[in-house]
């Protein structure tokens, strides 16, 4: 695993933030997801006609796999973070510490892929989504959700779009050069939209106080509060959700 990976994705980044990213506490801050990762699920059934393996990558502690278990996949995860897979593990998900090149999934084992939010942390994306293609079974899916760098928000706030994070926003892709990507590595694209997600105030909070400094304080001052613990749904349709099936002449 990358040492840059390994300080980045330590326990504060899921545990109260630092240096201008991470969650304030990501367990509570998923729990706000629950609606957008059924939404996911929704897709990547009404694509695949049923249940079957999942391999979550960027799996964190383990939520996304915890709902897609409930809905009758069998699923396994990678997770850079040390602290984030041994959590998971701790929770009895089959979660693999470090990057997915490293892993020795066998070829053609699993129905679906997914990439949420995590394919703008990744070093080498092609490489990731070429063994995503090699993982997959003929006609497997892929699902990624990825910040939209083409999108009007994107444009208009320039650099200080919210999701402009170094070091932990790697790569940043528009919809077309996410869709070329793919297409590329093997993957004919099925579904490309943008889909609302869900956050609890306070995560909203400590985002924007990056760019609006007098929000620092509202941000402490709602951190554990009924406030700060309740859920917004927001859409500004600078995410892209794409879906994507693996050619059948693809190895």
């Amino acid at each position: 695993m990358p040492e840059g990976a390994r300080q980045i994705y330590s326990r504060i980044y899921f545990e109260g933030g630092g240096h201008g990213f991470g969650y304030p506490d990501y367990d509570r801050d998923k729990q706000a997801m629950a609606p957008t990762f059924t939404a996911y699920l929704d897709r990547i059934g009404r694509v695949s006609g049923r249940t079957g393996t999942l391999l979550d990558i960027g799996a964190a502690t383990g939520f996304f796999m915890g709902m897609a278990r409930a809905r009758g996949w069998s699923v396994s995860g990678v997770e850079v973070s040390d602290h984030a897979s041994q959590t998971a593990r701790s929770r009895g998900f089959d979660v693999r510490t470090g990057v997915l090149a490293e892993q020795d999934f066998e070829d053609s084992s699993f129905d679906a892929i997914t990439m949420w939010d995590v394919i703008e942390h990744m070093e080498n994306p092609a490489r990731d989504v070429t063994k995503s293609a090699a993982l997959l079974k003929s006609g497997g899916v892929l699902a990624i959700n990825t910040p939209d760098s083409g999108s009007l928000v994107s444009k208009v706030a320039g650099v200080r779009w919210h999701l402009v994070i170094p070091p932990e926003h790697l790569n940043l892709f528009s919809a077309q050069s996410l869709r070329i990507v793919l297409e590329s590595c093997g993957f004919e694209i099925l579904e490309a939209t943008t889909l609302g997600k869900g956050f609890t105030v306070q995560y909203v909070a400590e985002t924007l106080s990056h760019v609006i400094s007098p929000l620092k304080g509202t941000a402490a001052r709602i951190a554990g509060t009924r406030l700060g613990r309740a859920n917004v749904s927001i859409n500004l349709h600078d995410n892209v959700f794409l879906l994507a099936r693996k050619k059948a002449d693809v190895p």
